[in-house]
């Protein structure tokens, strides 16, 4: 019985490799990435190997497929990926890094410093918008709370502004934020 079982782990992990790959390509992409979701945590080690892929498209497929099959051990691989040359790979390094509603186990990473990083510092605004908004509907924290303050007194992008005063509001509510740190 063990031996088939170790067999069959073998073959769906090898499976798994092959589907990564087909990640690559467009034409091949959406069922490669139906048959990894099928597989879920038995495709785990070859997505996690599909993190440093030298095709952003897998890349980028890899991270979002961490968002929803994550295991602690997985999270930290995530970190790299949020300098990644491309911004889609970013984005999605930092959906998958932050968002909990999504996680069966504790996320082990204190994400807020490297969610706080990619909004002052990423020149994608659709990296910047998705920090902003995995920080502002996620646990409150007083670092957040203060990030979300400056965003709203220096940042003119309507929806950076918008993330940033929900986010606000959620620290308010708790007491992380004083009442006057919303805008009128």
């Amino acid at each position: 019985m063990t031996r088939v079982t170790i067999d069959a782990k073998g073959r769906a992990h090898e499976e798994a490799r092959a589907l990564v790959e087909r990640l690559e390509d467009c034409a091949t992409r959406w069922p490669a990435w139906r048959r990894l979701e099928e597989l879920g945590a038995a495709a785990a080690p070859a997505v996690r190997d599909g993190l440093r892929h030298g095709h952003w498209q897998v890349r980028k497929w890899c991270a979002a497929f961490l968002d929803h099959h994550a295991d602690p051990e997985a999270l930290p691989e995530l970190l790299p990926l949020l300098h990644d040359p491309k911004s889609d790979v970013r984005l999605w390094a930092v959906h998958s890094l932050s968002c909990d509603r999504c996680k069966v186990d504790q996320n082990p990473i204190d994400f807020v410093p490297h969610l706080i990083e990619r909004i002052e510092r990423d020149e994608s605004i659709r990296v910047r918008r998705m920090a902003a908004a995995m920080l502002a509907t996620g646990r409150p924290d007083l670092r957040s709370a203060r990030l979300f303050t400056r965003i709203l007194a220096t940042e003119s992008d309507r929806k950076l502004r918008k993330h940033a005063e929900w986010g606000l509001a959620r620290c308010r509510e708790i007491g992380l934020a004083p009442a006057d740190a919303l805008p009128a």
